[in-house]
């Protein structure tokens, strides 16, 4: 083997050769080598700087770092320079790509550079946890390998932490390593009748470090198994007065019974094949799914970071924890490990178990308990692989003192209670996943998946509950449809039925915890019974403050709810699952729901009365839950209707349509038809709007004329108090009726509802009727009429100071319209501009209105002959309708047929087929093919294929367009676009 030479910068220093992988060895010395050569590392500065990049790993260190671990910074020699030098110099020694530079540091390649380090670490991880499963021949093999890379006592070399003190953590980290190692083996090799070969390894480590009890337990039993018991006896006296010298402290029991066992000549500990004992319930035949979960809580058990491994599967009663613990346990049990379950509600029965474990194993009785489980503890060491299932426990200060203190080997404790961090690794079990859900279902009914959908939706998932369906369908014969409809109506006495066969229910399982809650914190008890008319995914600690406005109060009372899992929490947001929710409210008398509903809803739509218009989305679902509980319940709680009304007002100013139709439905349902029809009519006209502006034409109308016709039977027009409502009403309907082709009987409904508003002195009104008929007669093309209307409905929202609405906006947008068909094209984009600028101010970019505006001001841009600029206004007008009304709604037809008269001015010929055809098919499928828009884009369609050249299908379309044209009625005027 040739060294190279490490020092200086001149001619002779050999680069590292290509192909050769660089080795760096620190167990014991440091040096390297590159293929068969050895490199000299130069001198102590430079083989620091070396250290402090190893050391690092993965992570970049910076020049001024090493400067400052390596250098006496008051050194002239510590500058950046002096460490770049040096890394140039290891490069040339260990290869270029060695050390490269990254994110403004250097670090040592580890795909380029072995390091003997981190190879000893990943042999001893693999030994330990060989060591865990029980396979004390493998172990030993790896933990064999491990141990023969270190070359010395010392990492990095004797005299490594003096010259490079920046080493000490590193240094000790991977030297305690090589004991564990060590010990560990030792454990493998006691177990395989070869405990004396580890003697000498064992000498040197007690020698370094006599303080280390653990290390000389195992030295005993090496020299006692080599039949050198004075040797035995001589170690541990000499532990024995290191302890005593120089901390005062006696011998732990480990090494006083090892002693004790040379002393009386009895064999070691830990030999044999004895099968220990087991004692699980049997294996839940039904159980299914959960392999993530499973996956993550073998991952922690087997991670040996930790000893002993402990995980705590928490979660509601109900969940399967229990069930998903009995699985790790069948899993994870070796034949002939201790395996032992042990039911741990209170103290008592968990002391119970862990005495009835000691028993199986053979240990003598001890009057103090503590000796006994230490006693148990020092059994379980010696047999690695054990499990120990906690099931039930509740608090972990009572449990901690029955945790094992054994290291190999496995902990699982399920409970309600969340708070395990301190001594175990939290999992929480969350009810099944929908598919896990279906298939248990299909299973046991063996109905099809896609029917258990509905039922696995009802039950939230939750196994018990599906268990106690199932097990209800199994006994009575029934369909899964059938329960579902007869759960649906009598949702509460199927929760409280107890199901025979079907064990537990979820009933009776909650019932113990909402007893045990009412005793333990009323408070808490009161709060559940609240929460229960909440929305179940969404309670802000802000809401329950209107309930408990004792802070602290509140907040124990949180604590204890979280304390049996009854509910979730992150940071300001509490979560309960809805049939927690169903059995507290069943548990209720009807007067008490009634209480508690009325008490919920007052806070509630207080709540939404404080914040105005924008109510959080949290509390709008709180309102439309409290609806539902309302109806149920046959009540009506003050105010409840018209909060719920504010919300879909909100919400389809937002373009939440689905949300705002949502919400006005439920109000609807809430408000009985024979109450006041007055506010029915309201209610409709509301829903109507959300629908038209969702681009759900026919429903719209349909409800729109309902609306007229409630509110024409029950409100006199010339009431002021209801003639904003019975105006608004007949102005939604003109605005549908205009959308639906019918111009004449849209002015005639502006009109009505002009007159309204005038006979009732409501002239403040009037300015969102005028820009609707604006519309509606630019439409019909009374361009003249059209103006004079935007021009009225802006003057009079200027003069009321209100600029910032949408009204105004939609009004300069209508004007930029008519000024465009009049020719007048530069006030036409100016207005647009204006528009667009109202819209972003009032609704936000991405709004629906925004998107018509860009592309109303593209078609303006267009005519001006500013093509490119127009086809960008079109396209962005395209994409944000697409994103927020989905693809296929009409008014992306109109901003797309648009786009295609720009794209054919541009040249752009098969692009403006393409999108004329595009918007033609979203016409056909919205609004029909007798529509005025269809066939407006059907001309354009027929315009864009002469341009590209292909007369035979242009005159094919525009017979189309012709033939369906001449059936409608005369009166009907094609649609103006733009």
């Amino acid at each position: 083997m040739t060294v190279r030479d490490g020092g200086g910068t001149g001619v002779g220093v050999a680069d590292g050769r290509a192909g050769s992988r660089a080795v760096v060895r620190v167990l014991g010395g440091f040096s390297a080598t590159v293929g068969d050569d050895a490199v000299n590392l130069g001198g102590p500065r430079q083989r620091a700087v070396l250290a402090r990049i190893l050391i690092a790993g993965s992570e970049a260190v910076t020049a001024e770092q090493v400067l400052h671990d390596v250098w006496d910074e008051r050194s002239a020699e510590a500058t950046v320079g002096a460490v770049q030098a040096y890394v140039s110099r290891l490069r040339r020694l260990l290869g270029p790509a060695a050390l490269p530079r990254r994110a403004d540091g250097y670090v040592l390649d580890r795909g380029v550079v072995t390091v003997d380090a981190d190879q000893f670490v990943a042999d001893v991880d693999a030994g330990r946890r060989a060591l865990a499963r029980g396979n004390d021949e493998d172990a030993a093999a790896l933990l064999e390998v491990a141990l023969a890379r270190w070359t010395g006592p010392c990492a990095f070399g004797n005299g490594a932490q003096g010259q490079m003190p920046f080493l000490a953590p590193v240094v000790a980290r991977f030297e305690d390593m090589r004991v564990v190692a060590a010990e560990s083996l030792a454990d493998a090799h006691a177990r395989q009748g070869r405990a004396a070969d580890d003697v000498a390894l064992l000498e040197e480590l007690a020698a370094r470090d006599p303080l280390r009890e653990s290390v000389t337990v195992q030295l005993v039993r090496a020299l006692y198994a080599a039949n050198r018991q004075a040797d035995a006896l001589a170690a541990y006296d000499r532990c024995c007065g290191a302890l005593a010298d120089e901390l005062g402290v006696e011998p732990t029991p480990a090494l006083r019974r090892v002693r004790a066992a040379v002393l009386a000549h009895d064999p070691l500990p830990g030999v044999g094949g004895t099968v220990l004992p087991t004692h699980l319930p049997p294996r839940n035949r039904s159980f299914v799914g959960r392999r993530g979960l499973l996956a993550a809580v073998d991952a922690t058990l087997d991670d040996d970071t930790r000893r002993p491994r402990a995980v705590a599967l928490t979660g509601l009663g109900g969940v399967g924890k229990t069930e998903l613990a009995l699985e790790l346990a069948h899993q994870r049990h070796r034949h002939g490990r201790v395996a032992w379950w042990i039911s741990a509600e209170d103290p008592a029965g968990t002391a119970t178990g862990l005495a009835a474990l000691a028993t199986a194993l053979g240990i003598a009785p001890f009057e103090r308990r503590e000796d006994a489980r230490a006693a148990l503890w020092a059994e379980l060491d010696r047999t690695p692989g054990w499990l120990l299932v906690y099931d039930n426990a509740d608090e972990p200060a009572q449990l901690e003192p029955f945790l094992p203190a054994a290291r190999h080997g496995d902990v699982i404790i399920t409970s309600r209670n969340p708070a395990w961090r301190r001594i175990a690794h939290p999992v929480a079990v969350g009810p099944l996943a929908r598919g896990e859900s279906l298939a248990y279902v299909a299973t046991r009914t063996g109905d099809r998946p896609v029917e258990a959908d509905t039922l696995a939706e009802l039950l939230g998932d939750l196994p018990l509950a599906l268990e106690q369906a199932c097990a209800y369908i199994e006994q009575t014969r029934m369909s899964l449809p059938d329960y579902v409809d007869l759960f649906r109506r009598h949702r509460d006495g199927l929760l409280l039925r107890d199901v025979e066969g079907s064990g537990r229910t979820v009933a009776t399982t909650w019932g113990l915890a909402f007893d045990r809650l009412a005793a333990r914190s009323p408070r808490a008890a009161d709060l559940l019974e609240t929460i229960a008319f909440l929305a179940p995914d969404a309670i802000s600690v802000a809401t329950l403050d209107r309930f408990e406005r004792d802070e602290l109060e509140l907040q124990e009372a949180l604590r204890e709810l979280l304390r049996l899992s009854l509910v979730d929490r992150e940071t300001d947001t509490v979560r309960v699952h809805r049939l927690v929710q169903d059995v507290v409210r069943a548990r209720m008398s009807v007067a008490a729901r009634r209480d508690r509903l009325g008490t919920v809803a007052q806070a509630c739509v207080g709540q939404a009365g404080e914040v105005g218009r924008d109510v959080p989305d949290d509390l709008a679902a709180h309102l439309v839950v409290l609806a539902g509980h309302a109806e149920a319940l046959g009540a009506e709680p003050d105010g409840l209707v018209e909060a719920l009304e504010s919300v879909a007002r909100r919400q389809a100013e937002r373009a939440l349509y689905p949300a705002a139709e949502h919400v006005l439905r439920a109000a609807l349902r809430l408000h009985a038809a024979d109450r006041d029809p007055a506010v029915r009519g309201r209610l409709t006209c509301a829903l109507g709007q959300v629908l038209d502006a969702a681009g759900r034409l026919a429903p719209a109308l349909d409800l729109h004329h309902l609306a007229v016709a409630l509110l024409e039977a029950t409100v006199h027009p010339d009431d002021p108090e209801y003639a904003e409502v019975l105006a608004h009403a007949h102005n939604r309907l003109g605005h549908v009726l205009n959308c639906a082709d019918d111009a004449p009987a849209a002015i005639t409904a502006h009109r009505r509802a002009l007159d309204v508003l005038h006979r009732a002195g409501r002239a403040d009104l009037e300015p969102e009727v005028l820009i609707d008929l604006g519309y509606t007669l630019w439409g019909s093309g009374a361009f003249e009429a059209a103006g004079e209307a935007f021009r009225s409905g802006l003057a009079m929202l200027e003069e009321q100071g209100r600029r910032d609405e949408r009204g105004w906006a939609h009004a300069t947008a209508g004007l930029g319209m008519v000024e465009q068909d009049m020719g007048r094209l530069d006030e036409a984009v100016a207005h647009q501009r204006a528009a667009i600028e109202a819209f972003i101010r009032v609704g936000g970019p991405d709004h629906p209105d925004t998107a018509q505006a860009l592309d109303k001001l593209g078609y303006a841009l267009r005519l001006q002959g500013r093509v490119d600029e127009a086809i960008e206004a079109h396209r962005r007008g395209v994409r944000l309708l697409e994103r927020v009304l989905g693809p296929d709604d009409s008014r992306v037809g109109m901003a797309l047929t648009n786009l295609g008269l720009a794209l054919a001015d541009s040249g752009a010929s098969d692009q403006a087929v393409a999108t004329q055809t595009r918007a033609r098919e979203i016409f056909v499928a919205a609004l029909g093919p007798a529509h005025s828009s269809t066939l407006l884009a059907g001309e354009r369609l027929a315009d864009a294929l002469v341009a590209m050249g292909q007369p035979v299908r242009a005159q094919a379309v525009r017979a189309e367009v012709d033939e369906v044209a001449a059936e409608r009625p005369k009166s009907e005027e094609p649609v103006r676009s733009g």
